[in-house]
């Protein structure tokens, strides 16, 4: 076989402008959306921390999204589309009283960091052009850092829900039927780890979900949308009761509840859109999550489970979308030309 120089595809010249593609826009504006979101939500917790370890991890949240924001903004300019409005000071309200205590500000911090990692994954995972997955790289690394430290700091003040413990087996054992596998027919089986694993921290997630979403019910401003916002809350606590039902049969460990780190205020330190939309955010990454867990799961029951889980998810994500188009605050993402009116209409 012929020897030959290995192509040096660092140093390759690229000699044609390379557009960025449908994917890597979508990516780079939904994370506009989500950065410039937590940017207020980070502003608003340092006005009211105490804590000063905390308050440390906050600063660092915040301007890693900062940063990410100014570079995104470029991004736009360069690439000749405009910079969405998202959500800016106006959406935050800096004077309000004390919403959150602070442990759960770095519980929200953890659980934001786990989210970013998997959405930079899949930004980096859908994009070709060499400088978009260069940033998704440098966001992975940076949002590690974050994810790191939030975690080491809830090991060291002991506030952490530790996932269960299973003992090792003796050997490795494989299925002798679809009915063991699936749990069928009186063959239920206990959790594996898999099952475990997913249940567990959807429970945990959902946990700071259903708080974060009591607090908006308690200061949103239209009444409407504080009934919505409240239905999120029974609907989140049923989907606990269940999850933690299945942890519980198999005498297994549940994540505790966050909701005591709610306070009683009724003054909104955010505006109903940012709410909403960030509702709508914790829904698609728990609605991700039942996806992942349908997908890995082998008993039955818990297939069944998640699958009427997600579709009740889908239904009242649905209506988050409705009321934000009523209120003319659903931002439209970045749309391919519609040829037939160009065609019908030039």
């Amino acid at each position: 076989m012929d020897e030959r120089t290995p192509i040096d595809v660092e140093n390759m010249e690229i000699t044609h402008k390379v557009d960025i593609s449908a994917p890597e826009i979508a990516s780079l504006w939904s994370q506009y959306q989500v950065d410039t979101m937590v940017i207020g939500v980070y502003k608003y917790m340092l006005q009211i921390i105490e804590d000063q370890s905390i308050r440390s991890v906050l600063e660092l949240a915040l301007n890693l999204a900062e940063n990410h924001v100014k570079t995104l903004k470029q991004c736009f300019q360069q690439e000749g589309f405009p910079i969405p409005h998202a959500f800016t000071e106006n959406d935050v309200d800096l004077t309000a009283p004390r919403l959150y205590a602070d442990d759960i500000c770095l519980k929200y911090t953890f659980i934001m960091s786990i989210n970013g990692l998997s959405g930079y994954a899949a930004a980096l995972a859908t994009s070709t052009r060499k400088d978009i997955r260069d940033f998704y790289v440098k966001c992975q690394e940076e949002t590690i850092q974050l994810f790191n430290i939030s975690l080491d700091l809830l090991l060291r003040k002991g506030i952490l829900s530790k996932p269960p413990y299973i003992p090792p087996a003796d050997n490795y054992k494989f299925y002798e039927s679809k009915l063991e596998a699936m749990g069928l027919f009186g063959n239920r089986r206990p959790l594996n780890s898999i099952e475990i694993n997913n249940i567990f921290w959807d429970a945990k997630k959902i946990q700071l979900t259903k708080a974060f979403v009591l607090s908006f019910a308690q200061v949103a401003k239209s009444e409407k949308i504080r009934k919505y916002f409240w239905k999120g809350v029974q609907i989140y606590g049923k989907h606990i009761e269940i999850l933690e039902r299945l942890l519980a049969d198999d005498h297994l460990p549940r994540p505790r509840s966050r909701e005591a780190d709610i306070i009683d205020s009724t003054v909104p330190p955010f505006s109903d859109r940012l709410m909403l939309y960030h509702q709508m955010v914790f829904t698609s990454t728990t609605m991700a999550m039942y996806g992942t867990a349908l997908a890995t799961c082998q008993r039955a029951d818990i297939s069944t489970s998640y699958a009427r889980l997600l579709m009740e998810l889908g239904k009242y994500n649905a209506e988050a979308s409705n009321l934000m188009i009523e209120h003319r605050w659903l931002e439209e993402a970045p749309t391919a030309p519609n040829r037939k009116q160009i065609v019908l209409h030039h």
